[in-house]
């Protein structure tokens, strides 16, 4: 997904991004299997990012028997589920559900953030190093730089740790009390397979061409996963169209029309179906593995690798308890690029349902259906895109924000007010570094304002909160605050949203269905404490489990005691979230 500073999705899936290095680094990634000496249990996390909570009910007609219909049918379903943060994007939602916790209390308080003057992703370190390296492919022509132009920076060598996450996990409170438990995080994003699994999972894998890990985990991959690169599963989709499951005119009549304003056209595949997987490349190389994560043939890739990890860890059949968390990428993907009102959102989703019904007669099988718990959720919504908002009459006002020209009006107004602060030149000076939805003060011009911190935090938040589809702009200050009943519900889940030493000096919340959108580039995003960014499913199915269907109130970080629960062992010392009355 992308980060709140509308960075491209795909882009931040295919950087390489895992504290002290845990006693099993070097320990054999690949054990002889134990002999059991009893049947063995399996507690499984199913994260499907950016699936909203409203997507199963709203084309509940379209979807099959064993899927998502089974989880309602056979298990707990909970229609009322929403994060009670501000902040809704991958990181704090991956770090959220089995910490139990919210961003204030785990440190994740976005993907990326400003710390101590520098930028910080929640999930990588240069510390580390990918294992194995990226794939290498020869130059292709079409990525040579056009005469003249500036070179690109090389991105930054980032590898996968958990070092930033605070809080404790169901996953390492496992690992403490059970002994000979095991764990793996799988994903195609790091963070998505890191930040759940805590800090001594057996395995972390995510994919940047080939499944992999980083040496804060291992210096090399378990057999089976080596195995499964080898076999080159991942290259099976190059030169094949994504095209509909269903036919078009279901589509049509389920989602609204293909090709609508403000649709991307993602990694060289084009605003309407059918989409290429090439990458628009003539050979293998990375535009391929981008296209591939932006098409639901990602989500089947990672579905054969978590099979792969249950028969050949053997996980639930070893005589003690397992915990697997497997989050599907695609869908988040697919809905950056075309909006959650696409023909494409609604195909990934009709896909996300039968590779349900696929993974469940899976672990029935492999597992044994009464020894088994599984739960669904998402780690975040996603706001319609703003054009296709007006055209329906939701949100006649729904609107692309330009954050480059928002901090340019913000510097012009400042520097008029404080010219102190201008450049030698005459310029305005810059006021504040973006690190969307915060702004963090540059302290060169706060010193030549000769003005405190807070007061310039305060003017900055006033002028912010007047320009057009802004709705509220909060000062460190006021977040800092103790709360008080009547606080605005902004502020509220901002508090739950901040934690100090990586939170900046203003919090600035859009407008119901406006969205960052940096040089008003297409496609969608999520981030906001909005209700369609904050709505994700509560679905649980398995041993013990009641049936039933109910709008309490709750939140994915009640899935902590809830899997706390059912493996036996104590809640994260942080969890703060009481599990469903029917569940406890």
């Amino acid at each position: 997904m992308r980060t709140t500073t509308v960075l491209a999705p795909v882009a931040l899936l295919l950087l390489a991004v895992g504290g002290t290095a845990y006693y099993f680094m070097s320990r054999d990634p690949d054990p002889q299997p134990e002999q059991p000496t009893a049947p063995g249990r399996l507690a499984v996390l199913v994260v499907f990012d950016q699936l909203r909570g409203d997507f199963a009910d709203r084309w509940r007609e379209h979807l099959s028997a064993n899927g998502f219909e089974r989880l309602r049918r056979e298990g707990a379903w909970y229609a009322n589920c929403h994060y009670p943060y501000a902040t809704t994007t991958t990181g704090p939602g991956h770090a959220s559900v089995l910490t139990g916790t919210t961003p204030n209390v785990h440190g994740i308080v976005n993907n990326n953030w400003l710390e101590k003057g520098a930028g910080a992703y929640c999930a990588g370190s240069a510390r580390y190093e990918l294992v194995p390296p990226p794939p290498k492919f020869p130059p292709d022509p079409a990525d040579a730089p056009k005469p003249g132009a500036k070179p690109a920076a090389p991105p930054e060598k980032l590898a996968g740790t958990p070092d930033f996450l605070l809080a404790e996990t169901v996953a390492d409170v496992l690992k403490a009390e059970v002994p000979g438990a095991k764990v793996f995080g799988l994903s195609l994003k790091d963070r998505s397979a890191i930040l759940p699994t805590g800090k001594r999972p057996d395995g972390a894998y995510w994919f940047y061409g080939v499944f992999g890990t980083s040496t804060y985990y291992a210096d090399r991959v378990h057999p089976w996963v080596k195995a499964f690169n080898d076999s080159k599963r991942a290259d099976r989709w190059f030169g094949t169209n994504w095209t509909r499951l269903r036919e078009e005119p279901l589509y049509a009549r389920a989602a609204g029309p293909d090709d609508v304003p403000g649709e991307g056209k993602g990694a060289g595949q084009g605003v309407t179906f059918p989409h290429p997987t090439t990458g628009g490349r003539a050979a293998l190389g990375p535009k391929y593995y981008e296209a591939l994560a932006n098409s639901p043939f990602g989500n089947d890739l990672l579905l054969d690798f978590a099979k792969e990890c249950v028969t050949k860890e053997r996980l639930g059949a070893r005589g003690t308890t397992d915990l697997l968390v497997v989050s599907f990428s695609s869908n988040d993907l697919i809905g950056h690029t075309w909006g959650p009102d696409s023909h494409e959102v609604l195909d990934v989703t009709l896909r996300s349902d039968l590779l349900m019904a696929d993974l469940l007669a899976f672990l029935d099988e492999k597992v044994g259906k009464d020894r088994y718990v599984l739960a669904v959720t998402a780690d975040h919504g996603v706001c319609p895109l703003p054009e296709v908002a007006r055209a329906k009459g939701i949100a006649p006002n729904a609107a692309r924000v330009d954050t480059g020209e928002l901090l340019k009006a913000l510097n012009e107004h400042m520097s008029a007010k404080y010219p102190a602060s201008r450049t030698a030149d005459g310029k305005p000076g810059t006021w504040a570094l973006a690190s969307f939805p915060w702004l963090v003060l540059h302290s060169a011009s706060v010193k030549a304002s000769g003005k405190g911190h807070g007061e310039i935090a305060s003017e900055v938040a006033e002028f912010l909160a007047k320009q057009p589809h802004v709705e509220r702009a909060l000062t460190r200050a006021e977040i800092e605050k103790p709360a008080a009943p009547g606080d605005p519900d902004v502020l509220v889940r901002a508090r739950k949203s901040y934690y100090a030493p990586r939170s900046g000096d203003v919090f600035v919340s859009l407008a119901p269905y406006c969205i960052p959108s940096k040089k008003l580039e297409p496609g969608t995003t999520h981030g906001a404490p909005h209700a369609y960014d904050t709505h994700v499913p509560f679905w649980v199915i398995g041993d013990g489990i009641p049936v039933l269907e109910s709008n309490e109130p709750t939140t994915p970080q009640a899935l902590a005691r809830v899997f706390a629960k059912w493996l036996g062992v104590r809640p994260p010392k942080a969890a703060s979230y009481e599990a469903p009355a029917a569940l406890r």
